[in-house]
C-alpha cells in the first residue's frame, strides 16, 4: 500500500450549510457508482463554479480502518464518464463548499436529493487534534466517522432514479 494513496478523514453531520464569512470555493459534484469486476468504482464529474472548469475522475476506495481509506484515483475523459453513466449505476449530486482554516481544508457537502449536509476534514493521522472553526462547530449534530451507512456510496443507494 502506497502512503500517498491514504485518505484519513473525519466526517460530521451538520444542521445546515454554514454562513461563510471568508473566501470559499464552490464545486458541483456528480458522482456515480458502477460495479465493475465485483468492485464498486466511483466516477466523478466536478464543476468549479468560479472557473467553470470541469474535471472527471475514476476512483477505487477501500476502507482500511476507522476513518482511514486507500484511494486510487485517476483523471478520465468526459467520454469515459458518459460511458459509465450510461451503465446501471447509483449516484449522488452535491454542492461542495471548500473553506481553508487552521491549516486544514474543511469540505461541506450539501446533498441535493437527500436533504443532508456533512463536513469532512482530511488529516495526517486519525488521532490528529483539530480545531473546528466556530461558525461550523455550532452546526455539528454528530460525528459520522466510520459509520458506513453515511458513506457516499450508501447514500447513493437512497437516491430515487
Amino acid at each position: 500500500m502506497n502512503k500517498d494513496n491514504l485518505e484519513i478523514e473525519r466526517k460530521f453531520l451538520l444542521k445546515n450549510v454554514p454562513i461563510f464569512t471568508g473566501k470559499i470555493d464552490i464545486l458541483l459534484i456528480h458522482q456515480i457508482y458502477v460495479k465493475i469486476g465485483g468492485e464498486n468504482r466511483r466516477f466523478r464529474k466536478t464543476l468549479n463554479t468560479k472557473t467553470q472548469e470541469e474535471v472527471f475522475h475514476q476512483c477505487i476506495k477501500k476502507d482500511l480502518s476507522h476513518g482511514v481509506f486507500e484511494e486510487m484515483e485517476k483523471e478520465i475523459t468526459e467520454k469515459k464518464f458518459n460511458e459509465m453513466e450510461s451503465r446501471d449505476h447509483s449516484y449522488i449530486m452535491k454542492k461542495r463548499y471548500v473553506h481553508k482554516e487552521n491549516g486544514l481544508k474543511w469540505e461541506i457537502d450539501e446533498y441535493l436529493e437527500i436533504k443532508m449536509v456533512t463536513l469532512e476534514v482530511e488529516l495526517d493521522s486519525i488521532k490528529q487534534k483539530i480545531k473546528i472553526p466556530k461558525f461550523i462547530k455550532n452546526l455539528i449534530i454528530v460525528e459520522l466517522t466510520g459509520k458506513k451507512e453515511f458513506s457516499n456510496y450508501r447514500l447513493s443507494l437512497k437516491v430515487k432514479k
